[in-house]
């Protein structure tokens, strides 16, 4: 019987470690975003709204400077007055949110672009590590607690990235 138990523990163990060596773990994201594409597309997109990210810092510092003369002119003027710094205060505000929300809402629409055209690629790099080491299982290293650097497909696929 005690042989019995050895020999069962001894095949879990077989089978587990066999199993262990058809898994992967792959940051998906992190594959991604280190990729030379990915980075050729921040510098790009750095050059292609620097005139905007330029006119928004310009408003926010005349929001400020309005917010600054309102709370410096507050007991120095009229009511009227004082209104009407705060709408140019209110005014210059406003602008400044509504350009930031449009800029960042086209770069998210940018950015969403590179990944659509990104993710044939990634897909095609993790299925050639599939494919080439016989890999049964991949798993998002983001759900793991302890992962050894020697089953990390992660460098593998960037390399393949940076290949394409």
């Amino acid at each position: 019987m005690k042989v019995k138990a050895l020999a069962v523990m001894v095949l879990i163990c077989c089978s587990s470690w066999a199993m262990a060596d058809k898994v992967r773990v792959l940051g998906v994201q992190e594959a991604l975003l280190s990729s030379q594409a990915a980075n050729d597309f921040r510098a790009q997109l750095e050059q292609e709204f620097a005139s905007e990210e330029t006119a928004l810092t310009e408003l926010e510092r005349q929001a400020v400077a309005a917010r600054d003369r309102v709370q410096q002119n507050q007991d120095l003027v009229s009511e009227a007055e004082l209104q009407q710094l705060i709408m140019q205060f209110e005014k210059a505000y406003t602008e400044f949110q509504t350009r930031a929300e449009q800029l960042n809402q086209q770069r998210m629409e940018r950015e969403e672009e590179f990944l659509t055209m990104m993710r044939p690629k990634l897909d095609q790099a993790i299925r050639t590590l599939i494919e080439s080491e016989n890999i049964e299982v991949v798993v998002a290293k983001q759900a793991t607690v302890y992962t050894s650097s020697t089953v990390d497909l992660t460098p593998r696929v960037i390399e393949l990235l940076n290949q394409q």
